[in-house]
């Protein structure tokens, strides 16, 4: 599988919101790379994938001999917010769990006043035909998908060209953060890129097989050039 990915930068989300291009974005750690590579989705020209996680850029400077400064996605996601406040720009946030969208958008009326939320909708128990009606009766500027690791992926390809949004984007698991309910790492640990060690070691049992077996698995079938990263 060859994967093309984007070297993406804030400032050309910004131009392409403003004007009016519509975009999909996803990021692509290791564990969305092997979903991509197991399920053998084809990926439509209209999706933006970007690096994301230290095992994919560390990938990319030691096997591809590739350099490229690190974006991470949470960090990606806060600035776009930050930009929509500026800008005026309407959002929607779909997916996780309703009391985690209510929190967020509490969280997030305090720390950004005047924001606009357009719309929130759980993740969990939904119908797709009346997701698409609400999305699209509210109008939003851009839309937050999160939906989990290939959930969202798949659910934004499926949906993208009945979408009136500007701009969607796939957030993982994010609106927990947002909302309170997960507390990033410390900015020292960020820093020297420890994130990942951090909240393995608070989610243990959750996300363990992600990284005792996702992480040498992603190694392999890049090795074997099975997976093959092109930026």
């Amino acid at each position: 599988m060859e994967l093309n990915l984007f070297k993406i930068r804030l400032e050309q989300i910004l131009d392409d919101l403003s004007n009016g291009i519509k975009s999909a974005i996803i990021y692509a750690d290791f564990n969305i790379i092997n979903y991509l590579y197991e399920s053998n989705i084809q990926l439509p020209p209209f999706l933006i994938v970007y690096p994301d996680s230290s095992a994919v850029y560390l990938a990319l400077k030691y096997i591809y001999s590739i350099y490229d400064r690190k974006i991470v996605s949470t960090d990606l996601q806060e600035e776009i917010l930050k930009a929509a406040l500026k800008s005026n720009m309407s959002l929607f946030f779909f997916g996780d769990k309703f009391q985690v969208l209510e929190g967020l958008k509490i969280k997030l009326q305090v720390k950004y006043p005047g924001i606009q939320i357009t719309g929130l909708l759980e993740g969990y128990d939904f119908n797709n035909i009346d997701v698409v009606q609400k999305i699209n009766s509210s109008s939003p500027d851009i839309l937050f998908v999160g939906l989990g690791a290939s959930r969202q992926e798949r659910w934004i390809i499926d949906n993208y060209k009945n979408i009136n949004a500007k701009l969607i984007i796939s957030v993982g698991g994010w609106f927990r953060y947002l909302s309170g309910n997960k507390i990033r790492a410390p900015l020292f640990i960020r820093t020297i890129h420890l994130e990942w060690l951090v909240k393995l070691l608070n989610e243990f049992p959750v996300v363990w097989k992600r990284y005792i077996f996702g992480i040498p698995k992603f190694y392999y079938r890049l090795f074997a050039n099975k997976i093959i990263l092109k930026i």
